[in-house]
């Protein structure tokens, strides 16, 4: 990260990453757009709400299998090849969604969103863990960066497009659409040239012998258990993302619908809040990709302040200061996450990068059930208001801690001579 002048686009001159990055733009359209087509269908088959937090939970602990899958066996295979394998596996699963959403069999439609959980836990830690084969070293921020951009967009554009076709035709053309969207993340990953990894390791032998898959897998994983414990920064940081994504933005997303039709105007408020957080993080995900400094543990941590404003304006404040609250987090949550992401592929052995990515994102994200759970006895107990404003302070105490540990304040486990260098930072 030493260029002063990096351009955010550079990544794009790379073949394999372009192919890469315009497959996976358009396939994250079709992933924002499912969630919406799901719950309609849901409805559509008079499931009801309860029925449809049933298919969601169902949903989410199957993605939680998945990623535990992929932090047992994510390196063993090249990463392309997982996703693509992923890719086939969903879009055969929402194609047979689309054929008869509504009087599909309900077990029958309960395995399909199974495989399709399951599928998307494989699937994400194997595509955070690729750049690192299909960039040099000084492009993997700006492709990181891309990569959010197009995330956040879709997160814009995928629900309204969900919402519109839905409305126009129904929810069967919708999963057409979404299917069309993996197909064109397959046509480009099988033209992507991957590179191996130089330390791989080949341990068919196991999987000769009886139970050979099984140990090999608990090895593995027990082997990305090792890699975060030799860098405390790095357990340090998915401890920190786990306290606040469970204890902070969980309570808050579950908040954020009860505040708004009480105090802020209704769901138009609702929808506000969520449009002002994906505009922050379309802005943060520019700011993100300029960005150079020799700290950026520093830089990341202080972009998480932001959470306390997100969080604490529910409580507080009306819906002018909320939107401009929740648009600062997208920019700060953002460009953490760049900084984030890029350090991890700079300083994880690529054979056990999958992995580690996999645990990341089980610390971060799958503990965010019980954090929702946990926020609704709370707020019963105290009160929203109060629930809010307690969140709003664990962001300030947790949000340091990972600049406390050796190699805190520069995502890094390079020699201490990097700790000495000027604390600049340019964007």
């Amino acid at each position: 990260m030493t260029d002063p002048k990096p351009s955010m686009f550079l990544p794009l001159k790379h073949r394999d990453f372009a192919f890469l990055w315009t497959g996976q733009s358009l396939s994250s359209i079709g992933n924002a757009m499912f969630p919406i087509i799901l719950a309609m269908v849901v409805l559509d088959r008079h499931s009801g709400a309860t029925g449809l937090g049933v298919v969601l939970a169902v949903q989410g602990i199957a993605l939680a299998v998945g990623t535990v899958l992929a932090a047992s066996i994510g390196d063993r295979w090249r990463r392309t090849r997982v996703m693509i394998g992923a890719d086939v596996v969903r879009a055969v699963g929402v194609a047979a969604i689309a054929i008869a959403p509504v009087h599909l069999n309900t077990a029958v439609f309960m395995v399909l969103v199974i495989a399709i959980g399951i599928a998307e836990g494989l699937f994400l830690p194997a595509y955070s863990a690729v750049p690192p084969r299909l960039l040099p070293e000084e492009a993997l921020q700006g492709g990181n960066a891309l990569s959010a951009l197009s995330q956040y967009v879709s997160m814009v554009a995928g629900p309204t497009l969900a919402g519109l076709v839905i409305a126009g035709v129904g929810p069967g053309p919708a999963l057409w659409i979404d299917v069309g969207t993996f197909a064109a993340s397959l046509a480009t990953l099988v033209f992507i040239k991957e590179t191996d990894a130089a330390d791989a390791r080949d341990e068919s032998a196991d999987e000769e012998e009886p139970g050979g898959i099984v140990r090999r897998g608990l090895r593995d994983f027990n082997e990305g258990i090792r890699e975060i414990r030799s860098r405390p920064w790095v357990g340090a940081s998915i401890g920190m993302a786990t306290v606040v994504m469970t204890f902070c933005v969980a309570p808050a997303f579950l908040a954020a619908p009860i505040v708004a039709e009480k105090s802020l105007g209704g769901s138009a408020a609702y929808g506000g809040a969520f449009a002002a957080l994906g505009v922050g993080s379309i802005i943060g995900s520019i700011v993100g990709g300029k960005i150079r400094t020799s700290r950026p543990g520093t830089v990341a941590c202080c972009g998480l302040f932001t959470i306390f404003g997100s969080v604490g304006s529910l409580a507080v404040l009306p819906l002018v200061g909320v939107l401009i609250c929740w648009a600062i987090a997208g920019v700060g949550v953002t460009v953490f996450s760049i900084l984030w992401m890029t350090a991890l592929q700079q300083d994880v052995p690529d054979r056990v990068l999958g992995r580690v990515m996999a645990l990341d994102w089980l610390g971060s994200q799958g503990l965010m059930p019980l954090g929702y759970a946990a926020a609704g006895l709370v707020a019963a107990s105290i009160g929203t208001r109060d629930m809010l404003i307690v969140s709003a302070f664990i962001v300030l105490v947790a949000a340091p801690l990972p600049l406390l540990v050796r190699g805190g304040t520069t995502f890094s486990s390079r020699p201490a001579a990097v700790e000495n260098e000027p604390a600049g930072t340019t964007v």
